[in-house]
């Protein structure tokens, strides 16, 4: 079953705690400063950074029904590039759509509420790490992983088109009245063409000719 987040969290305070447990324990049995070196040789490795100089930080799969897995697919991008992460890797398939974004740790709740508006959750498993900070590292230049299923809605799905076998007087019909279109638009464009091009030519020449006419006449 999968570990929700608050879980998780009584998890890694646990774990935080254990931690604090044994600083205190190495900090007690250290010997004073004035130890010899041969003392100090002797004494065992420092134990792990204490819990206040650690970072939780989240990682997150999320299944979502959506309606269109192209265009979630493309928001969901969006969405990474907004709250400063990006991108890592897009994988599709004829089921279903994968991404995986990298979050600022800073912005993981607010993005995650984001991609959750995209659709329908299905299913979400989360994860987390302690992350030494004291190297400097923060929420706002560590990254979490953000892994997300496009899974397209069931009434989205548009089965194809049966195959058509036989005689259908119906489909004859449609192909000649295609055609008579065809046809038909042909002779309107034609007409159109002469009486723009050549029209005005032929009413210079009538025009002429009835004045030729006309002079004879008189």
């Amino acid at each position: 079953m999968p570990r929700t987040r608050a879980k998780l969290k009584v998890e890694l305070e646990a774990e935080a705690a254990r931690l604090i447990e044994e600083a205190l324990a190495w900090i007690a049995e250290a010997p004073p400063r004035n130890s010899s070196a041969r003392t100090r040789k002797a004494q065992p490795p420092r134990p792990p950074t204490p819990p206040g100089d650690l970072l939780v930080v989240y990682a997150t799969r999320l299944e979502l029904e959506v309606a269109d897995t192209s265009t979630a697919a493309r928001l969901a991008s969006d969405i990474a590039y907004n709250y400063g992460g990006y991108l890592v890797s897009s994988q599709s398939n004829l089921k279903y759509t994968t991404l995986t974004l990298a979050i600022l740790a800073a912005q993981f709740d607010a993005a995650r509420r984001s991609l959750l508006s995209l659709g329908t959750l299905r299913a979400e498993r989360v994860s987390g790490d302690l992350v030494g900070a004291g190297s400097g590292a923060t929420e706002w230049n560590i990254f979490s992983n953000i892994t997300i299923e496009l899974h397209p809605s069931a009434y989205s799905y548009a089965p194809p088109p049966a195959p058509r076998y036989g005689w259908s007087p119906a489909r004859t019909f449609e192909k000649a009245f295609g055609v008579f279109a065809s046809i038909f638009r042909f002779l309107i464009d034609a007409v159109i063409w002469l009486a723009v091009v050549v029209g005005p030519f032929v009413l210079m020449g009538l025009g002429m000719r009835a004045l030729l006419r006309r002079q004879k006449s008189q």
